[in-house]
């Protein structure tokens, strides 16, 4: 009995270690495990280390990796969490799609992935040769003040700031009943980079302007922390009939943009947003076809730990949609 007792004892202060414990993993190491000539012929841009600890634990890891010569964007994840709350294990998955957008000039050393301390309950990104940690990586972003300052006579499609709370690229899918979704392909997931953030300014992020080129072809420029700016262009017309300067263009002065911006700078949205979700603020044209469109200003973020996905408008008058949807199927990238 006292056998029993013992053994009892042990088996309780073994599951409490394991409930506790999450083993880690050396960035350095991980990284060597993506393939030899993806790495050889791929430029390491951006990489990302996330943990948590308690009931929900996880560490997860990831690299960005770009390929100059195939114009690629590859996101390979790593992520440990529990079975059972207990036993832990390890997931990989690798998202890869094609960019227009030049990101070498992104290029960082994987020397550098030895400086990342895999600290509990912490996040650490490597942008450009430099480690941020924490808060820290909110203010490497620029406020969309910054990116549109002087420039309340520039002719805009759409203006955009996004954020994710992890490294991805490409259009998010979900399921609801037996339907499938994206998120916004046309606009923003086609070989966009989407780098990490804690979610506590919504008036950071990257910020994307689309301006008109003629009345088929849109520019998209796309500001990186570190005042790195990239551009491309798309031909609104493959997926639209729609004249672009009769129904989509605008300009700052037709928007109370600072009142619009502080509904952007509050308290409630840092509780109401999860910190795993994808976030898009955008100001453009209500329809595509309307004979007379109108400016609206919406928030748009998807949460991956509730299942939810969320569109809130913002400007002229405010309403929210909220759709519950089953799973997240995959990332479109063309």
């Amino acid at each position: 009995m006292r056998a029993l007792t013992v053994f009892g004892f042990f088996l309780i202060i073994l599951l409490l270690f394991g409930y506790a414990y999450l083993p880690s993993e050396n960035m350095n190491e991980l990284y060597q495990k993506i393939p030899e000539q993806v790495r050889e012929n791929s430029q390491l841009i951006a990489a990302y280390y996330s943990s948590q600890t308690g009931f929900d634990s996880f560490r997860e890891y990831q690299f960005a990796l770009y390929n100059p010569k195939d114009r690629t964007i590859s996101i390979y994840t790593f992520k440990i969490t529990k079975l059972l709350k207990i036993w832990p294990r390890m997931k990989s998955n690798k998202i890869t799609c094609r960019t227009q957008l030049n990101y070498s000039i992104l290029t960082t050393s994987p020397e550098k992935l030895k400086d990342f301390e895999n600290c509990d309950n912490c996040r650490e990104l490597l942008y450009k040769g430099k480690i941020y940690k924490n808060e820290n990586i909110e203010s490497i972003y620029q406020s969309i003040e910054q990116v549109i300052k002087g420039k309340k006579n520039t002719t805009y499609v759409k203006l955009s700031l996004l954020k994710d709370s992890e490294i991805s690229t490409g259009a998010i899918g979900f399921v609801i009943g037996d339907m499938g979704f994206y998120t916004d392909y046309i606009w923003h997931g086609r070989g966009l980079l989407y780098l990490p953030s804690p979610m506590l300014d919504f008036t950071r992020g990257v910020v994307v302007e689309f301006l008109p080129v003629d009345n088929e072809t849109i520019k998209r420029v796309i500001h990186y922390p570190g005042n790195v700016t990239l551009s491309d262009e798309f031909r609104i017309t493959e997926y639209y009939r729609v004249n672009i300067t009769r129904n989509l263009t605008w300009t700052l002065k037709e928007v109370p943009i600072e009142q619009i911006l502080q509904k952007l700078d509050s308290k409630r949205l840092q509780k109401t947003i999860g910190e795993n979700s994808r976030v898009r603020f955008e100001i453009s044209k209500e329809s595509l076809w309307a004979e007379t469109p109108k400016l609206e200003a919406w928030l748009i973020w998807i949460d991956r730990e509730k299942n939810t996905y969320i569109e809130q408008k913002m400007y002229p008058s405010e309403k929210t949609y909220r759709k519950k949807f089953s799973f997240i199927s995959g990332y479109r990238c063309s």
